[in-house]
């Protein structure tokens, strides 16, 4: 059990707004304020009206569950004021936070909290976007806005870890100021985004703020997640899974505090942001599918503004405890209500919706409770401690100050079911009323007058000002401050007796009547002063008026010099402008004349070298073709003197058989000599056939099959030529794909050994298209040409060649391969090789030359003149 002086040691030290009850019993009604979101997109349905500027029209849809439980009946609800889609943030602020902001300031506490489903636009409200910030960010800019010019030095006010503050003389804040500055001498990493920070000329600064007064604010950052507590600004990893648990306690006051939290005691709107997005990193955002963003847990944002009156001088903070106020101001982001038949959520995200909507439903039974309990008079127990979000703001709802709502809607057709339970709360909760604040002037009490501190500013102006060379010879009196002294005592009379009392309020009223006449005196002598001052002024007054008049008409003299100046600016510049127009023209034309000039050159060069090219390749062309022509003339001329060096022979051997016969029988040997003259005749004809002629008939004897034979074999057992056999088709050539197999018409017929065998060709007797050379398919080309030797064989050429593409789109034939076949007559006898060995001779003779060029036919000269047109 308490002793009654430590109770009354208890008060001393209570923050004075809080101690005290509101007597008169004053209340106010929690403000309640709908907000709508714009729609998502074109093709929702509303489900939501606004009728007025305070009242919502709520249809159910068709698809609603409660559509048949309602009777298609819509419902009106009432707020303080309706928030259309289209409102902007600054509008939402200075309706509804802007006065939270000023009792604050003026020492009254606040609550703020965003309500609403998953998805409806709390977390933007409350926080905003970088370029369009919301209601915390507005917040802080205007209080520093206000306090700028009277804030405490840092460590002057220091928190004692029990929802109280400590205050410090200058000394010991300067030493804790150098241990941090030690401490964080390394670069502090900076947590804020810029974006959020207001320029000075968007913030409306806040009037009646105690000008006497020094002040400090200090910010908590915690979350409530799965119902426990964490503190978001505490010191350590970043990552939310290591942080400890925090509990809730109540303080001396009766105030509800979480114990342990980190305190950061701020001094600009950009220290505020590093703390706020510190914490914003930490809290905990997953995805669903009814919000990509959603807040998994409910968010406080404390803003508490701690001040204490100045001395009588007006300089340093009153060193004594009970005369701070504490006020505070606290932002709740509540996580918004899930249906799981909607979000789908499972194992985590399916426990974390189970806690939000228990909260949430903890908080609506605590506003039922003390609406009935204010309504029906009763005292029935609310259940805060069943939340940790109740039971953090317990004092508010049973103690003093403003508590405001703002509930998000979703107006969506498919968000009515959630939507119908929100307004039902948010009608319920208007209906609950919070004591009236009461603000009590601490320095009034203790008889300190206003205005110390503009004075001792003021004093020290003047000092400063008496302090120059120039004013040594004035005499003031610069220990006198006009006051009369403290206010008369507090003293009560109750009996004739206390003669005492009288004696001290005579002293006091003498002494102050003294004081006056002190006053008074010096009010003279200075208002004597100040007239000499106001004359001396008043002769200078004169002096710079006649100065200005001169320098008047010397400015009106330069201003018209000048208009003429910039009259003849104004016509230079449009000159210029013409003649940069007309440059620019010029230049832009040169630009297209020299591209068509490089355009033409490039065609020029490339018309040289394309005739350059041909008349190289006609030279290549005539000249071998005279090498071919001459070659052939010495082969002609050469085979001509063999043959007849042959025919010489030949008769030799037969005059000297015809004489070897004549001395033998005589009849015999001349029946002999005419089958061996028949045979050389028939030999003579098959060897002096034309290409493209038939041959004539050979004799019965030369259709056997020949071989070797001596003068003494008959007639009869003779072979005759090799007939066609498909086994001895060539194969050389069949060594690719994609060949264009080139046989002019007038050939002699190929069905015999001399056939080229060619597989995956395509066989043509004429160019007449492009196409079959320049084919992506056709890669070889081969020309079949037959004439006859000099010794009247049947000789076959293929010329063969690789097709390669041209720039122009068409191709060219590069030949590189000459293949030769010839077909002996097996009774012809060579001087220099032995041929009776076999019936038909094949060879193939190879000649790797790129320049060589094929026997130029009608059909191939025609196909060379086109593939060079492409």
């Amino acid at each position: 059990m308490k002793s009654a002086k430590s109770k009354t040691r208890l008060n001393e030290i209570r923050t004075p707004a809080r101690s005290r009850q509101n007597l008169n019993g004053e209340r106010d009604p929690v403000q309640v304020y709908c907000r709508l979101r714009p729609m998502q997109r074109e093709t929702d349905i509303s489900c939501m009206k606004i009728l007025s500027p305070t009242t919502v029209l709520l249809t159910p849809p068709s698809t609603a569950l409660s559509y048949r439980n309602e009777n298609i009946r819509s419902m009106k609800y009432t707020f303080k004021e309706v928030f259309a889609p289209e409102t902007s943030q600054q509008e939402v602020f200075d309706k509804v936070a802007l006065p939270l902001v000023e009792g604050l300031i003026k020492g009254k506490n606040g609550l703020l909290f965003t309500y609403g489903v998953t998805g409806s636009g709390k977390t933007f409200t409350m926080t905003g976007e970088p370029q369009n910030c919301g209601i915390l960010p507005r917040c802080l800019n205007i209080i520093f806005k206000t306090i700028n010019d009277y804030q405490a030095h840092k460590y002057v006010f220091k928190p004692d870890k029990m929802n109280m503050f400590d205050v410090q003389n200058e000394a010991e804040a300067m030493l804790e100021r150098q241990q941090e500055l030690h401490k964080f001498k390394s670069g502090k990493k900076n947590n804020s985004n810029p974006d959020l920070a207001m320029s000075s000329t968007d913030i409306t600064k806040i009037d009646g703020i105690n000008e006497d007064n020094q002040y400090s604010v200090f910010v908590t950052y915690v979350e409530i997640y799965n119902n426990s507590v964490f503190d978001l600004l505490e010191d350590g990893p970043p990552n939310t899974k290591h942080l400890p648990v925090k509990i809730i306690r109540e303080d001396a006051a009766h105030n509800m505090y979480v114990h342990g939290v980190t305190e950061v005691e701020i001094k600009s709107a950009e220290d505020a942001f590093n703390a706020f997005y510190l914490g914003l990193k930490r809290k905990r955002m997953a995805h669903t599918n009814l919000n990509a963003e959603s807040s998994r847990s409910h968010s406080v944002f404390t803003i508490r503004l701690v001040q204490a009156p100045v001395d009588e001088v007006g300089e340093a903070v009153i060193q004594n405890k009970k005369f701070l106020s504490i006020s505070q101001l606290s932002l709740v982001d509540l996580a918004g209500s899930e249906r799981t038949n909607r979000t789908k959520n499972t194992g985590q995200r399916l426990r974390e919706a189970g806690n939000i909507n228990k909260s949430l439903m903890t908080l609506r039974t605590c506003m039922e409770m003390l609406r009935e309990n204010q309504v029906n008079g009763t005292n029935n127990m609310v259940p805060y401690r069943e939340s940790k979000i109740t039971h953090l703001f317990k004092n508010f709802f049973e103690g003093e100050g403003q508590v405001r709502m703002i509930v998000c809607v979703n107006p969506r057709a498919e968000d009515y079911d959630e939507t119908l339970q929100v307004m039902r709360f948010a009608e319920m909760a208007a209906e609950v009323e919070v004591t009236k604040p009461q603000i009590h002037d601490v320095a009034a009490s203790i008889g300190l007058m206003s205005g110390r501190r503009k004075a001792n500013r003021l004093f020290n102006t003047a000092r400063d000002h008496i302090a120059r060379p120039e004013a040594k010879d004035l005499e003031l009196d610069l220990g006198l401050v006009y006051s009369l002294g403290p206010d008369f005592p507090s003293l009560e009379l109750n009996s004739s007796q206390a003669s005492h009392i009288i004696k001290e309020l005579v002293a006091h009223l003498e002494m102050r009547l003294s004081r006056r006449e002190t006053l008074k005196r010096s009010k003279a002598l200075k208002d004597e002063r100040l007239r000499s001052a106001l004359l001396e002024l008043e002769k200078e007054s004169l002096e710079v008026r006649s100065e200005n008049s001169s320098l008047r008409a010397q400015l009106a003299a330069s201003e018209r010099r000048v208009r003429a100046l910039e009259e003849r600016l104004t016509v230079t510049e449009s000159a210029s402008i013409s003649h940069q127009r007309k440059l620019a023209e010029m230049t832009e034309y040169t630009s297209t004349l020299k591209r068509e000039l490089q355009e033409k050159d490039l065609l020029l060069s490339q018309y040289k070298l394309e005739k350059e090219k041909q008349k190289k390749i006609l030279e290549r062309k005539y000249n071998n073709k005279i090498m071919v022509q001459t070659e052939k003339a010495k082969e002609i001329i050469s085979e001509k003197e063999r043959l007849r060096n042959v025919v010489e022979d030949k008769e030799n051997r037969l005059r000297i058989i015809a004489e070897a016969l004549n001395q033998n029988d005589r009849g015999d040997n001349i029946h002999n000599l005419d089958i061996m003259r028949s045979d050389m005749a028939a030999q003579t004809s098959v060897r002096d056939f034309t290409p493209g002629s038939t041959p004539r008939a050979l004799p019965a004897h030369l259709l056997t099959p020949f071989s070797q034979q001596t003068s003494h074999t008959p007639a009869s057992s003779r072979r005759g030529v090799a007939v066609a056999n498909p086994r001895h088709r060539r194969s050389l050539s069949a060594d690719g794909k994609g060949w264009v197999e080139h046989a002019p018409s007038k050939m002699v017929p190929m069905g015999t050994v001399m056939k080229p065998s060619i597989s995956s060709s395509k066989v043509v007797k004429k160019l007449t298209s492009v196409k079959d050379i320049a084919n992506s398919k056709t890669s070889k080309y081969c020309l079949i040409s037959q004439e006859q030797d000099t010794d009247g064989e049947l000789e076959t050429k293929l010329y063969k060649g690789d097709v390669v593409p041209t720039c122009g789109g068409g191709a060219q034939v590069i030949f590189n391969d000459v293949e030769m076949l010839k077909q002996f007559s097996p009774t012809r006898e060579s001087s220099g090789t032995n041929r009776a060995s076999a019936s038909c001779a094949r060879h193939s003779g190879k000649r790797r030359e790129p320049t060589i060029s094929p026997p130029q036919t009608p059909s191939n000269t025609s196909k060379k003149q086109r593939v060079d047109e492409d």
